[in-house]
């Protein structure tokens, strides 16, 4: 293996793949007009980019670049996002320009996350370690990585985090964690994974039942010890974001509880996964087939079936901890009561592109997936540019 090479192939791949989609994003006007379903659009501009690149703030990035520049003061909504993003464009934002920045860190950290997809895939397909970066950027919602989102920080530190555990490196897994749970809700499944995979490695789970409660805790075994360290470490990032949300607003579960002020049929009871399913078979059979919501909503019903499905072929292949992951990460965002976004928040399900990749084994497969992949995923990113809901 070639290391210098590889990363030149990797280079490669994403300055492909980045410039593409810039050009896709580019060339959107000539197909689409400019009808931002988002507030604050107009103060895009104001940061003096072109609107094709600017765009690439629109729909989240704006209520992250609200946080960079006022904190979470004086606005509605932006408390369901969590603070390590824009915290990092913050306090990286040496050029005076926040949306700048941003765009530079979420590319940086795309092709971070490239690095990292290659290091797993080394580990679980080594045979088919390009098609398989290949089906990743070709997934239709990919764009997300290279926009102002948290797509591309957080799926760095997931990747970072499973391949820290692969390694048996316990406390850098943990940090990885805690970090990730600063970046979004669903980072705390990954404290889960790697808690799972500490015990699966020890082979204490039974010992502990043996302890009497009341026993000190200098007489828990010394693992046991790293154990609860694990967890107050990996913790630590959902666990101050809710401090924080407890003293500004009286409700460390604030983030939850403005979900359903975003509208897209979210609400802040808990719903359950076939609840989802069926008024997604509702919607399909009574909403107006010729628009551009129908087509977000056959997406995000492709993503609320499909993602499972691959999540389940997925467990044969992945130790138990990340499955925990991968469900957690899918079945959250569906309790409150829709499939919305979730096209994008499966983008982090990183065993469903290795699935992806044996079940495309014939080349006529490989093109036709990627055909409609890759259609999907220019779609996508024109629609997103001119402000159109994707996901």
């Amino acid at each position: 293996m070639n290391i210098k090479s590889d990363l030149k192939k990797l280079l490669l791949i994403f300055l492909t793949w980045r410039v593409s989609l810039f050009i896709v994003g580019s060339l959107a006007g000539n197909f689409f007009s400019y009808a931002p379903s988002f507030p604050y659009a107009s103060e895009l501009s104001s940061y003096g980019l072109s609107h094709w690149l600017s765009a690439w703030a629109g729909f989240d990035g704006v209520h992250y670049l609200t946080i960079i520049n006022k904190g979470y003061f004086g606005t509605g909504l932006i408390q369901a996002f969590f603070p390590l993003f824009p915290l990092l464009v913050k306090y990286l934002n040496v050029i005076n320009n926040p949306l700048v920045t941003g765009l530079i860190i979420s590319n940086v950290l795309a092709f971070a996350s490239l690095i990292s997809f290659y290091q797993i895939a080394k580990i679980f397909n080594p045979q088919k370690v390009w098609l398989s970066l290949v089906i990743f950027l070709a997934f239709p919602t990919s764009f997300f990585l290279g926009a102002f989102y948290t797509e591309s920080l957080f799926l760095v530190l997931i990747l970072q985090t499973f391949l820290a555990t692969h390694y048996k490196k316990w406390w850098l897994a943990a940090i990885l964690a805690g970090l990730a749970s600063a970046t979004k809700v669903v980072g705390i499944f990954a404290v889960a994974a790697v808690i799972l995979e500490f015990l699966f490695e020890k082979h204490t789970i039974w010992q502990i039942t043996k302890q009497k409660v009341f026993s000190a805790f200098k007489k828990i075994p010394s693992h046991w010890k790293n154990l609860l360290m694990i967890l107050l470490v990996g913790s630590l990032g959902l666990l101050s974001y809710m401090a924080y949300l407890q003293l500004r607003y009286q409700d460390a579960l604030y983030f939850l509880h403005v979900q359903s002020e975003f509208g897209g049929g979210r609400q802040e009871s808990l719903v359950t996964y076939p609840q989802v399913v069926w008024r997604y078979i509702k919607i399909l059979l009574t909403a107006r087939p010729f628009d551009f919501k129908y087509f977000a909503y056959v997406q995000e019903a492709v993503a609320g079936t499909i993602g499972l499905i691959l999540i389940f072929l997925a467990s044969k292949k992945i130790s138990f901890g990340w499955l925990v992951f991968c469900l957690g990460a899918f079945f959250v965002p569906t309790l409150t009561g829709t499939f919305s976004s979730l096209p994008r928040y499966i983008l982090i399900i990183w065993p469903m592109y290795f699935v992806l990749t044996n079940l495309i084994n014939q080349k006529s497969w490989q093109i036709l997936y990627l055909t409609i992949s890759i259609g999907l995923l220019i779609l996508n990113t024109m629609l997103f540019i001119q402000g159109y809901w994707v996901a």
